[in-house]
C-alpha cells in the first residue's frame, strides 16, 4: 500500500537531518536560552523551536500566551501536542522575533496579521506562513510549515486506493468539467489538488495553460500561473476568476469556493471549455451537491458541469517500529462491517520513533463520486443528500468509512483512529 508522505512530512528540502529531541529537552533548551540577557536569545529560541518542529514532522507550530506561561505546541499528524512552557515574560521577545521574520508590524498588537517567512530566512530552509491573533493574554502566533520551492509529491504517493485513482485520472483526462474536493480543514485537500496539477503538467503534451487562484500560494509550481487573492484590495476569488477567464486558461484551480458568486462562475467555466478544480467544505461527496444548491446555484448548471467529487480524510498510521497485534471487540468493529476473525489488526505500543504516541505518519482515505446520468437526474430533481449518497454507492462508490475500514483490517491504522476521524454516524 502506498503511503501519504506529504502532510506527515511537509518539510522535505535540502537541509540535513536534525536530531529529534524529546519535548522535555526542547523545553530545557528554550528556558536556558531565554534566561540569557543576550540580544540573540530570542533568535536562538525561535530557531530552536522551528528546527525541532521540522525534526518532529510538525505541520503547524503554536506560540500560545497562557495566563501563567508562553506555551509551545506542535501539530504532528493532525494532533496538537504540548511541547514546552517558558516564562510568560518572554512572550514579547518571541513574538517580536517572529514578526520580524514574517515582515509584520511589530507594534500592531490589537489586530490580526498574516505574513510569510521565506526559506532563506531561517536555518530550517522552509517556507512558513505566519498568523498572529490578539488574545486577552497577548498575541498568539501560529506558524504553518511549508515547502515553497517545489511540490515533492504525486497522486501515487497520497495513499488513495488504486481504483479511486483510476477513476480520478479518467476525469482529469477530460478537457472540460468541474472536479471538486471536499473535507474539513486539514484533511489533505490542498495536498491532493497540488498533486493533481503536477500530474496534469506531466501527462499533457504540450503543457497546458494552468492557472491558479489561491489564498495563499502554499507551494510553487513551475509552468503554472499562480495568483494570490487580495480581498482588502477587492481582488477576491470571484474577481480574480472573472479576469482569469480572459487569459485563455485550459485548467483553472481555485483554492476554495467560499461564496455563491465564485461557485456560479466556476461552474459556468467548467461548461465552456475549461477544466476547473477546486475545494468546497462538506461532510461527504454527496453533500457537495446539496451545498451548491443551497448556495443558489441552478440545478442544471451543477448537473451539467460537475463531473466528480472527491471527499477525503487523513488517518494516522500505526508506527511500524512498535506495531503489535491488537484485539478489538466485535461490538466496536460491527458498525464498520468488520469481523474479529477477518483482519490483521494492529496498534502501536509507543516507542522513541513515534515519541510514545503509537502512530507515525498519515495516509489518505477517500470516496469519489463519479457523476453519471442517474446522479445528474437526481441533482436536477434536487434530491436529498442521502438519496444521492445511496445512488452513488449503488453505482460502485466506496465510502469513506468503507475505505477506512479496509485500512483497519490491513493493520495500517487502528479502529480507535478510524472512529476519531470517520465516526460510524457518517454512514
Amino acid at each position: 500500500m502506498v503511503r501519504l508522505r506529504v502532510i506527515d512530512e511537509p518539510n522535505h528540502g535540502k537541509v540535513g537531518p536534525v536530531e529529534v529531541w524529546p519535548f522535555a529537552s526542547i523545553e530545557e533548551r528554550l528556558v536556558n536560552v531565554l534566561a540569557s540577557s543576550s540580544e540573540s536569545a530570542a533568535v536562538d529560541a525561535v530557531d530552536c523551536a522551528l528546527m525541532q518542529a521540522v525534526a518532529h514532522r510538525a505541520s503547524d507550530v503554536h506560540f500560545e500566551p497562557w495566563q501563567e506561561c508562553l506555551a509551545l505546541r506542535y501539530r504532528i499528524d493532525g494532533i496538537l501536542h504540548d511541547v514546552a512552557q517558558v516564562p510568560r515574560a518572554q512572550h514579547s521577545r518571541i513574538v517580536a522575533r517572529l514578526k520580524i521574520l514574517a515582515q509584520l508590524v511589530i507594534y500592531q498588537r490589537d489586530m490580526p496579521q498574516d505574513g510569510r517567512i521565506e526559506p532563506e530566512s531561517t536555518p530550517c530552509r522552509k517556507g512558513m506562513r505566519v498568523s498572529t491573533y490578539p488574545t486577552v493574554h497577548g498575541e498568539k502566533v501560529v506558524v504553518r510549515l511549508l515547502d515553497s520551492r517545489d511540490v515533492p509529491f504525486t497522486l501515487d504517493t497520497l495513499g488513495l486506493r488504486p481504483a479511486l485513482l483510476g477513476t480520478l485520472r479518467r476525469l482529469l483526462a477530460s478537457p472540460q468539467g468541474t472536479i471538486l474536493l471536499t473535507g474539513p480543514s486539514s484533511s489533505g485537500k490542498t495536498t491532493t489538488i497540488y498533486a493533481i496539477l503536477r500530474e496534469l503538467l506531466a501527462l499533457r503534451e504540450p503543457s497546458p495553460h494552468i492557472a491558479t487562484i489561491e489564498d495563499p500560494v502554499e507551494y510553487r509550481l513551475g509552468r503554472v500561473a499562480q495568483t494570490e487573492v487580495n480581498p482588502h484590495a477587492g481582488f477576491t476569488f470571484e474577481a480574480a476568476l472573472r479576469s482569469l477567464l480572459r487569459q485563455d486558461p485550459e485548467v483553472i484551480m481555485i483554492g476554495e469556493i467560499r461564496d455563491a458568486e465564485t461557485a456560479r462562475t466556476a461552474i459556468q467555466a467548467g461548461l465552456t471549455g475549461h477544466l476547473v478544480i477546486s475545494t468546497i467544505h462538506s461532510g461527504t461527496a454527496a453533500g457537495v451537491f446539496t451545498r451548491l444548491l443551497d448556495m443558489g446555484i441552478e440545478p442544471f448548471l451543477v448537473a451539467s458541469s460537475v463531473t466528480g467529487v472527491l471527499a477525503q480524510r487523513l488517518v494516522r498510521l500505526v508506527c511500524p517500529h512498535c506495531a503489535a497485534q491488537d484485539n478489538p471487540e466485535g461490538s466496536q468493529l460491527a458498525p464498520y462491517g468488520l469481523l474479529v476473525r477477518e483482519g490483521e489488526y494492529r496498534q502501536g505500543r509507543g516507542c522513541d520513533a513515534c515519541q510514545g504516541i503509537g502512530y507515525r505518519g498519515r495516509t489518505a482515505v477517500g470516496e469519489l463520486l463519479h457523476v453519471n446520468g442517474e446522479i445528474s437526474d437526481l441533482v436536477l430533481a434536487r434530491s436529498r443528500t442521502s438519496v444521492l449518497h445511496e445512488a452513488a454507492i449503488a453505482n460502485g462508490m466506496v465510502t469513506l468509512a468503507q475505505d477506512g475500514a479496509a485500512r483497519v483490517r490491513a493493520g495500517e491504522t487502528t479502529l480507535e483512529e478510524l472512529r476519531r476521524v470517520i465516526p460510524p454516524a457518517m454512514e
